[in-house]
């Protein structure tokens, strides 16, 4: 038998994805580097392989999974296309070996309004799709690594070195259902 494990959705604010990395977008503060007609933040972003950025398309689907994955050697970001908007889970990052899961109760989904985008730290866990609020799907470019993407491309890696690791919940019984019964998308256009 399974258990579904409801997470709410949460607004993507600073503070609230704070723990999980940092949003791409103005910075709230005096900017890092100015000059006349021009305002630059700076943003945390590593990798120890040469940089890819990639286009993800996500179609229309029910907010429900089982499985959340890291990556341990890139601060993986994600940009909005068109103002999609869309539901991401995660959860804490936990940099030990592959199997170290993240407790469920920890997992949150937060709403991605299209109006930023997010930086993950290294080692957050995050499930492998964002989830779009209205048909068909949603565009964000993937701000990513070569050895990365490549090693999930050919199938992943249960190695102890693998850039990425995959956990499934499933194999415990637990699915997670992504819910809005704090009426976060009451307000938004797509819920329309």
């Amino acid at each position: 038998m399974t258990t579904v494990i409801d997470i709410a959705i949460e607004p993507l604010t600073r503070d609230s994805f704070a723990p999980y990395g940092q949003l791409i977008a103005a910075g709230d503060g005096a900017p890092d580097y100015a000059r006349p007609t021009l305002d630059v933040w700076h943003l945390d972003y590593a990798s120890d392989a040469p940089f890819r950025i990639q286009i993800m398309r996500y179609s229309h689907k029910p907010m429900m999974f089982s499985r959340l994955e890291r990556h341990l050697c890139v601060t993986e970001g994600r940009l909005p296309l068109n103002g999609a908007m869309s539901v991401l889970a995660v959860a804490g990052a936990t940099l030990g070996a592959g199997g170290d899961m993240p407790d469920p109760s920890t997992v949150r989904a937060f709403l991605l309004d299209g109006s930023s985008g997010l930086i993950f730290k290294p080692g957050v866990w995050h499930s492998l799709d964002c989830f779009p609020l209205a048909p068909p799907y949603v565009d964000y470019a993937l701000l990513s690594d070569v050895a990365t993407e490549n090693e999930i491309e050919a199938g992943g890696s249960k190695a102890p070195d693998a850039r990425t690791n995959v956990v499934d919940y499933a194999a415990r019984g637990l699915e997670f259902h992504i819910v809005d019964s704090n009426n976060v998308l009451s307000n938004t256009p797509a819920a329309g």
